[in-house]
């Protein structure tokens, strides 16, 4: 009865991948459509993925966490909302983190004789910071140990309350200039010195050569575009794989 059943079970998938084969080159099928909720289930397989930010003296993480994928109707483009974790740290302890959320579009194409779906044209429009219990910036007090040698650390820790001003001259004044944003305890001036780097970073990471979804030729669908896709596109809310370019 189970080798009957087996035989019956692989008549039945090849009679499938046979008449939907068939469909598609007579052109009874032209295209399938993908939802962003099924989208969004595809991109959570490349998630987390930590990036280096260059730092002065310093060292700086940013950790893309999660993504969601929106397509408004319309529009051509995919919209992407990532997650992320920012951190920033001296000689192991943490000066700065906060939670961000970035907001941008990027156009998917379909690279054919690779076979896989990879996307272009990335413009982000929103960085923005997220006041949650993550988020953190150290102290003028906790800045100048870390940067100070241990014994006159140890000294002036026993008598006062440190300022930045004590680094004067023990310090480049690159690195001095750098550390007075944290004076004010504004994590926002810290996240807006660094904006520029953490969007060139997340442009440079998503549209590089090694991001990309090749396509699963053990799941029927996927393999049956990966033999017969044309091209993709954003269309009425949906991503369409298409067959047929005519």
């Amino acid at each position: 009865m189970e080798e009957q059943q087996n035989i019956f079970s692989k008549l039945k998938a090849w009679l499938t991948g046979f008449f939907a084969k068939l469909a598609i080159r007579s052109k009874w099928i032209k295209e399938a459509s993908y939802s962003p909720e099924e989208l969004n289930e595809m991109l959570a397989t490349s998630f987390p993925q930590t990036l280096p930010v260059p730092m002065i003296n310093s060292e700086g993480t940013l950790t893309l966490l999660n993504a969601e994928l929106s397509m408004p109707l319309e529009q051509d483009t995919l919209h992407i909302q990532l997650f992320c974790a920012f951190k920033i740290s001296v000689a192991g302890h943490d000066i700065y983190r906060a939670h961000l959320t970035v907001c941008g579009t990027v156009l998917p194409y379909y690279a054919v004789t690779e076979k896989v779906i990879r996307i272009k044209n990335m413009t982000l429009t929103e960085l923005r910071l997220i006041n949650d219990d993550y988020a953190f910036i150290g102290s003028s007090t906790e800045l100048a140990t870390l940067f100070m040698p241990k014994a006159f650390k140890y000294l002036l820790l026993s008598s006062m309350q440190l300022t930045l001003s004590v680094l004067k001259g023990a310090v480049p004044n690159s690195l001095l200039n750098y550390l007075n944003l944290y004076a004010s305890g504004s994590k926002q001036k810290v996240l807006d010195y660094h904006h520029s780097d953490i969007e060139h970073l997340i442009i440079k990471k998503v549209e590089q050569e090694d991001w990309f979804y090749p396509l699963d030729e053990s799941d029927f669908e996927e393999q049956l575009f990966a033999q017969f896709g044309q091209t993709i596109a954003v269309e009425n809310g949906r991503l369409l794989f298409k067959f047929h370019l005519d």
